[in-house]
């Protein structure tokens, strides 16, 4: 797999600027009761490493839908001096349904970058877990559908080249159908946050993170392996993880003690990384 190979100093200097980020996140959650866990390779990194994966160039926190919700409402509503939410509330090209918060002033743009008309800083992911049914039937309906969902947002903007050819004539054919329809990212996230409210029950024994677009489906949770939280270390800081994070990495990654081979350490392919006024 390609990837991007940074020098080391770069590197820490990059996770850095994520962990200020994810300080001030943390921040706002605690002063308005929201909760968040560490997630991914964020949480992997904070169990297996107490801090970043050393190869790993980003961050990732989740949370329940409904704080989420509250959350993104919270950081609108205060206007942030350095920080900014990139969420489909604030950019109508905005194709994804986590949300990022972003360092102003700062550039970590992969390749589609030209074809939003939205910049993407230095940021850490937001994602977020909804409930899924308890019928196995209409459970199986929704993943689904969220997941049909998931990849029309992202061909309704952009276009990706580096794809097997199938998949890329596929793609390419379902981007200008849409757009030739007139059908925008604002219009289908609307209809998928409607269609996920029908299933919103606190008695829900799964939830799901409808943004995993690497599997056939999106990743599956018992939802009891949320239910609680303790704190680990993260770096120089104390984070949220949830007490039952042995299950959810292995169902994550397997043996997640075990480092993987050298060339399968692997992260973001950045095309322009600019830290701003944070140059070291």
């Amino acid at each position: 797999m390609k990837y991007t190979k940074y020098d080391d100093k770069t590197l820490r200097h990059l996770q850095n600027l994520e962990l200020m980020i994810l300080k001030e996140f943390i921040n706002i959650c605690e002063e308005n009761n929201l909760t968040y866990y560490m997630y991914a390779g964020s949480l992997l990194g904070t169990i297996r490493h107490q801090g970043f994966i050393p190869w790993d160039d980003d961050l990732d926190v989740i949370m329940f839908r409904d704080d989420f919700e509250k959350f993104k409402e919270i950081f609108i509503a205060n206007n942030h001096d350095k920080i900014k939410l990139l969420s489909i509330e604030t950019e109508k090209d905005y194709f994804h349904l986590l949300a990022k918060l972003m360092l102003k002033d700062t550039l970590f743009e992969e390749k589609w970058v030209n074809q939003v008309d939205f910049n993407i800083g230095i940021n850490i992911d937001v994602f977020v877990l909804d409930d899924l049914s308890n019928n196995e039937f209409k459970r199986n309906y929704q993943l689904k559908k969220a997941f049909l969902y998931n990849k029309l947002l992202i061909m309704s903007k952009i276009r990706l080249d580096d794809l097997p050819f199938l998949t890329k004539l596929i793609t390419h054919s379902g981007y200008y159908i849409l757009n030739l329809l007139g059908i925008k990212p604002k219009w289908l996230n609307k209809r998928c946050l409607n269609f996920l409210k029908n299933f919103q029950d606190e008695n829900a024994e799964f939830v799901f993170d409808i943004s995993a677009t690497a599997e056939e489906y999106p990743q599956i949770f018992n939802k009891n392996e949320f239910k609680k939280v303790e704190k680990a270390k993260f770096e120089d800081i104390e984070v949220n993880v949830p007490v039952n994070y042995d299950e959810i990495l292995k169902s994550l990654y397997g043996d997640y003690m075990q480092l993987p081979p050298e060339e399968d350490r692997y992260n973001h392919i950045t095309e322009n990384l600019d830290f701003g006024p944070y140059k070291f």
